[in-house]
Order: structure tokens, then C-alpha cells, then sequence
């Protein structure tokens, strides 16, 4: 009787293991909770505005220096002054746009890419909304819409940060806005694609 007791625990517990991993695996529980980001899309440049912007002078910079020769008698005095430019930081350019589209699960908003002193960025917009899922990617395509399939080729962006709301994903050099214009959420633990934007 205790042999049989001991075999039903065993098989329970290895039940329960089994539905835990199941459930860890597969989270069928992101199609039903949304996460929400809110960048802007000044916090994608301001890093590179930082970089533009010139230092303030220091306060001791318009005191004069008194400089002595060896025979111990002063020398000419000068006030180095330190003179300031600033230059003025282009906006951000809006270079491409497209609306997402839901493959077998809802998408909506708006995807967009932008561009600053040869610095590029896909931007979602704050529109944003499409059905959440696990291990959800940002790929470009080089193509101008999704024609089905596993890509072969494709930019990595990284995980999708949120499935609602603004958010920005830096674009690598090898990014060309004539070539790369198809933003695809793809799932990578199912290969299957969630939604996709065109862009033009």
C-alpha cells in the first residue's frame, strides 16, 4: 500500500514539474497582459545631444595668469578669455513611416523611422498596441512588406520592450533606409510572425 502511495506522490510531483516548465515555456499568459512603455522620442537623441552642446566656461577663466622669468621679475600679464559658439542641433527628421498590421493576432499604430546627423531610429508611436506574447523580437526586412515565411535576412533590434505604447530602438550601421522597410514583431519561441509595418 505504501509502494502504491509513493508511486501516485512520484507521479504527481512530476506532473506538476512538468506543467510548470510547460507553463514557463510556452507563458500563454502574455497574450493577455499588456506591457506598457512610454518613450519619448527626444531620450532617443539626447544622447547625442549632449555631445553637441559646448561647455560653460569656468568661472576662472577670465582671471589674469602672472607668469615670472628667472630673475624673479614679472613678466607680462594676460587675461585668457575663453569664448563660447553654440551650435544649433537639427531635429530629429521623420524619414519613413507605415502602419502595423496583425498577423493571426491584433496590431495597430504607427512605426516610424527617424534620423539625426546620420544617426538612425525606428520609433513605435505612442499609438502603439499589439497583442502581447513571449519572446517577442523587433526585425527590419529588406523588402517593402511581409510576404510570409521565416526571413532569412533581417536586422535584430533586440526584444520588444513593450507591447504598448512609444518606444525606440536604435538602428545598426548596416541599416539602409533604401534597403530595410518592413518592421516585423516576430515570436522566435513559436517562428511566427505577430504584426508587421511597411514603410514608404
Amino acid at each position: 500500500m505504501n509502494f502504491i502511495k509513493r508511486n501516485r506522490l512520484l507521479i504527481v510531483g512530476l506532473g506538476l514539474v512538468i506543467l510548470v516548465g510547460g507553463f514557463l515555456a510556452f507563458r500563454p499568459d502574455k497574450l493577455f497582459v499588456d506591457d506598457a512603455v512610454d518613450e519619448s522620442l527626444a531620450e532617443a537623441f539626447a544622447d547625442a545631444e549632449a555631445l553637441d552642446t559646448p561647455l560653460e566656461p569656468s568661472a576662472d577663466s577670465s582671471i589674469p595668469e602672472v607668469v615670472t622669468n628667472d630673475d624673479s621679475e614679472p613678466a607680462a600679464t594676460s587675461a585668457s578669455t575663453t569664448t563660447t559658439t553654440t551650435t544649433a542641433v537639427a531635429e530629429p527628421a521623420e524619414i519613413s513611416t507605415g502602419d502595423f498590421y496583425g498577423i493571426d493576432h491584433s496590431a495597430a499604430g504607427t512605426a516610424a523611422v527617424y534620423e539625426q546627423d546620420g544617426r538612425f531610429v525606428l520609433r513605435f508611436e505612442d499609438d502603439t498596441d499589439i497583442q502581447n506574447g513571449p519572446d517577442l523580437y523587433v526585425w527590419v526586412l529588406p523588402a517593402g512588406d511581409y510576404d510570409g515565411g521565416d526571413p532569412t535576412e533581417y536586422l535584430d533590434l533586440g526584444k520588444l520592450k513593450g507591447n504598448i505604447g512609444g518606444q525606440n530602438y536604435e538602428l545598426p550601421d548596416g541599416y539602409d533606409p533604401e534597403i530595410h522597410q518592413t518592421v516585423l514583431i516576430w515570436c522566435l519561441r513559436f517562428a511566427v510572425p505577430f504584426a508587421a509595418a511597411p514603410l514608404g
